[in-house]
């Protein structure tokens, strides 16, 4: 090789390398026998939340089977894409004391016949989306209890109140009964209170 393609491959490897590590999202490439051929300096990092320490471009992908339970949870994900499959794993690991979720994609490299000769893998931190989606749940779950309460539980109190007016002695203030209709709208009014002091409490939890 002459000085010119071998600048020209120096060039090329600086310009992938400087590619993969622009970015925090792990990037790794493996061959047919799960040996890193590329990865990033975040692929390093982020496989040492596995293993207690980091793989390098040459090593075993699957740490030699060291590890059982990073073993267990990539192995077969590994075999799927040699075998010509391409999907999404999400995995979970404990980041300072904290549940992190990552989206794995595995996807095949094909050659001109067809067959697989490598494995690129891209992963990508999903937890704040996670979590978005989690809260949103929250939400919608609280929502549907407001709907519950305000088509259930209120429309009772409400009917109540609204037959005790009914039966209220207007030609004649003084009646007795007067006072037995103002106490029974007094409770019910009290049970309302509560009631809606409910839904208060929930539209606090979901922010509204």
């Amino acid at each position: 090789m002459n000085n010119s393609k071998k600048e020209n491959s120096n060039s090329t490897e600086q310009n992938l390398s400087v590619l993969i590590n622009s970015t925090e999202d792990p990037i790794w490439l493996v061959d047919t026998n799960c040996a890193i051929l590329e990865c990033n300096s975040a692929f390093h990092k982020w496989v040492s939340h596995f293993i207690g320490c980091e793989l390098s471009k040459g090593d075993n992908v699957l740490f030699d089977g060291k590890n059982k339970a990073y073993h267990d949870k990539f192995a077969m994900c590994y075999q799927l894409a040699l075998n010509g499959k391409e999907f999404r794993a999400v995995e979970d690991m404990l980041i300072d004391g904290k549940i992190h979720y990552t989206t794995v994609n595995f996807k095949p490299i094909f050659d001109s016949n067809n067959k697989v000769t490598a494995v690129s893998c891209f992963a990508r931190d999903i937890t704040e989306h996670r979590q978005h989606l989690y809260h949103i749940e929250h939400q919608n779950a609280a929502l549907r209890e407001i709907a519950f309460i305000e088509s259930h539980k209120i429309r009772g109190p409400v009917a109540t109140i609204l037959g005790l007016e009914q039966v209220y002695n207007y030609d004649n203030p003084s009646d007795p009964f007067n006072k037995e209709v103002i106490n029974y709208i007094r409770e019910v009014s009290l049970d309302l209170d509560k009631i809606i002091r409910e839904v208060v409490k929930l539209t606090d939890e979901i922010g509204m």
